[in-house]
């Protein structure tokens, strides 16, 4: 819907004006600003894309007396229903936004009730000049960013870190404890970010910042729920597809609650062909968008197939070679470096959706609920087997590091062959399954660089950040939970919205596109963590209970459609000149050795090797440092602008 953005504790002319002037693709349509009262250092601002109430809402919104005001990033798509109970208990609406609903709602139930009972994608800040004190809350999955910076008793928050980089109070520096994590997964987990001193609220958090203390307090208000496995009880197969059948319908239903029109994104997964089917029940008029490379991976071809068959209105973009190019401005609207080359499709993606929609749906998140990636499936089945002969993992360890990679492709779900690379992971998480925790064996095999690989690497004085202390531990409440929904669960702390959800995120508002996840609902989840494993990985079939689901909409060959995983080919684009000025320029040698934190040799080795055997994993690799390189140009040399 927008960005938001503010400060306390301080003054600083020009600065909110500022923080929302770079940001303005998030909300091209107006712009709001609130200044506290009496003397209160505090002030807030919003970018505002209307979506709903395009006539009235405009932010800041405040209750009745004006005691209280809100500005609001993303949409609470049950507020129709917490504006009928609010207004039935004397609450005067002045707009028909969803934003106003949220004032009242913590006029009468306070910020967590009122967290509890959103259903939808948010960031929020709320001002309380009664109590002099606000709070920032986000959603529970993260679907919408929020970075604060708190130091010296100034507190700076924004929907995009360069917003916070407006004042000359922060300055842009690289946190370098966090390369090595960015290495290993490709993205910095939460609350950290690649920037020293600038933080993310956590996922299903909000914050209490109290202006006279200047002291700030965290809480959470929502967590996946686990089973006790020792005494879990489940209902059948057809109550569990029932439940499910009608909690999806309701949440494609509120999801497409808008005053401007709706489309989706369709791949040829299931996920994303069961949201345009259920779009299909409440309209007849869908535009459907789907991004192709012009490869043999390509995935157009099957989703043009689903959106024949659905009858929606379909358009096809297509990633040439000349879209490296844009690396550098995407690189900008990302705000941390996410190493993947990917993040040029979603870019296009919304570029394309963006010139004539303001709304896309999409099915990201039923991978996580419903166990559709093949690591949960290699993990499963080695626990199963390592309950069974404790030793088979040490000693299965050495058989793959020779096997053939050719047959660990029948293992794992992906487009391009794992290579001689992947075969070193599985042999590595193999070997080290043992002695691991359930969230770094997680992390083990999908990790892009083992920690001997980051050793080799780095540069003298980086290789002591070869390190894995920064890597979190299951918690362990949750070890007496089913052992599959342990695992799901831990993606919703990381992996989720530091993975998936970022890269759209950025990549629509960067083209003021809002994108909505019905797969996302909280309800939907809480129902997925009820089922038994067999309801999501059922012998060969992932996502066994949403493929029974897609079965009764589609034909088998649409429904049981194996999972293509949504990949940037790099490999078809190595020849390409602009790929390799783009390489050569990044990770040349006098740019690796100003930069410091690499050893020269070892990258040319590695960028040798790519070209060389073509490798998925190689080809990653390279495209990682190359990211990272970009985002110093970008944020911390200024080498580009576009503001």
């Amino acid at each position: 819907m927008c960005g938001i953005y503010g400060f306390a504790g301080f003054e600083e002319d020009g600065l909110l004006e500022k923080m929302g002037r770079v940001i303005r693709h998030r909300g091209p349509d107006g712009e709001g600003e609130y200044t506290a009262p009496d003397g209160c250092r505090f002030r807030m601002g919003m970018r505002r894309l209307s979506i709903i109430d395009l006539d009235t809402g405009w932010q800041p919104i405040y209750n009745e007396d004006r005691s209280i005001a809100i500005c609001y990033n993303g949409e609470t798509y049950n507020y129709l229903e917490l504006r009928a109970e609010l207004a039935g208990r004397g609450h005067v609406f002045t707009t028909h936004s969803d934003t106003e609903t949220l004032v009242h709602g913590y006029e009468e139930w306070g910020v967590e009730g009122l967290l509890r009972r959103m259903n939808g994608m948010f960031a929020f800040c709320i001002y309380d000049s009664r109590k002099r004190e606000f709070f920032i809350g986000r959603d529970r999955c993260g679907q919408k960013p929020l970075y604060y910076h708190h130091a010296g008793g100034r507190f700076i928050f924004g929907s995009e870190v360069k917003s916070i980089l407006q004042s000359r109070h922060v300055p842009a520096a690289p946190s370098i404890p966090a390369i090595d994590a960015f290495l290993t997964l490709r993205n910095v987990p939460e609350p950290r970010t690649m920037f020293e001193g600038i933080e993310i609220l956590p996922v299903a958090h909000y914050l209490r910042y109290q202006l006279d203390s200047a002291t700030l307090s965290l809480r959470r208000y929502w967590e996946v729920p686990l089973l006790d496995a020792r005494t879990a009880t489940y209902k059948t197969e057809a109550e569990y597809l029932e439940a499910l059948e009608a909690l999806f319908f309701d949440s494609v239903r509120l999801c497409m609650r808008s005053d401007v029109p709706v489309g989706a994104y369709l791949s040829a997964g299931v996920d994303s062909s069961l949201t345009v089917a259920a779009m299909t029940k409440f309209s007849s008029d869908i535009n459907t968008y789907s991004i192709g490379f012009d490869s043999p991976v390509d995935e157009t071809p099957a989703a043009r197939e689903t959106a024949r068959f659905l009858g929606t209105r379909h358009h096809e973009i297509i990633c040439q070679p000349a879209d490296f190019d844009l690396l550098p401005k995407i690189v900008w609207h990302m705000d941390r470096p996410v190493g993947d080359a990917l993040i040029i499709a979603f870019y296009k993606l919304a570029q394309g959706a963006g010139q004539y929609l303001k709304v896309v749906l999409g099915g990201e998140g039923a991978d996580e609920a419903f166990a559709g990636y093949s690591f949960q499936g290699v993990i499963t089945k080695v626990e199963k087997l390592r309950r069974f002969f404790p030793p088979i993992t040490s000693l299965a360890a050495p058989v793959f590091s020779w096997v053939s990679p050719a047959i660990l492709n029948h293992f794992f779900t992906f487009p391009a062959d794992l290579g001689s690379q992947g075969r070193k992971r599985v042999a590595d998480f193999l070997a080290g399954y043992s002695r691991r925790d359930l969230n770094h064996n997680f992390n083990a095999l999908r990790t892009l660089w083992s920690q001997d690989e980051r050793r080799d690497i780095y540069s003298t004085g980086f290789k002591q950040l070869a390190t894995e202390a920064w890597m979190a531990r299951e918690p362990e409440s949750n070890k007496t939970g089913p052992f599959l929904d342990r695992l799901l669960k831990l993606q919703y702390d990381e992996w989720l919205q530091d993975w998936a959800l970022i890269r759209q995120d950025k990549n629509t508002m960067a083209h003021s596109l809002e994108y909505r996840l019905p797969f996302l609902d909280h309800r939907l989840i809480e129902l997925a963590f009820t089922m038994p494993a067999a309801m999501k990985i059922n012998g060969k079939i992932d996502k066994y209970l949403e493929r029974r689901l897609a079965d009764k909409i589609f034909p088998p060959h649409i429904s049981r459609r194996a999972k293509i995983p949504f990949y940037l080919p790099v490999e078809y684009f190595l020849d390409q000149p602009q790929f390799r000025r783009l390489v050569a320029d990044c990770l040349s040698e006098s740019a690796v050795k100003s930069r410091g934190y690499f050893d020269p040799a070892r990258v040319s080795a590695l960028v040798a090797a790519m070209n060389r055997t073509r490798e998925f994993v190689f080809c990653k690799q390279v495209m990682s440092l190359v990211i990272l390189e970009l985002w110093h140009r970008v944020f911390i040399d200024r080498q580009y602008r576009f503001e």
